[in-house]
């Protein structure tokens, strides 16, 4: 699975990430998204998809959800795909071990 492929705009709020690492406001995901004329969270779900991992996006929005299925009518070419994955700075959000107690203020010993 991958959990936050839309970035971490749902950790700004509780300081654990910066607003360059939200990435549907990335320069080179709003270029493929405009070529497409596509949102930058479809171009981000379905570079999930052609990875062959399952992106777990969350909305309230109707609009968003509808948006967020409608991604089987286009592909990323190889190099959009790698452009994509480039952007990879190896941190991962939801890292309970870190989240939990940054967070949460208390230690979560998911590794024992």
């Amino acid at each position: 699975t991958a959990f936050s492929v839309l970035g971490a705009s749902s950790y700004l709020e509780l300081n654990m990430a910066k607003q360059e690492d939200v990435l549907m406001d990335n320069d080179v995901i709003k270029e493929i998204a405009l070529a497409k004329r596509k949102s930058p969270a479809q171009i981000l779900i379905r570079w999930a998809l052609q990875r062959k991992t399952l992106p777990l996006c969350k909305t309230m929005h109707p609009k968003r959800m509808k948006e967020n299925r409608n991604v089987h009518d286009f592909h990323l070419t190889p190099t959009e795909m790698q452009h994509i994955s480039s952007l990879n700075k190896n941190h991962r959000y939801n890292d309970p071990g870190v989240f939990c107690q940054d967070g949460m203020g208390t230690f979560c010993p998911i590794y024992e």
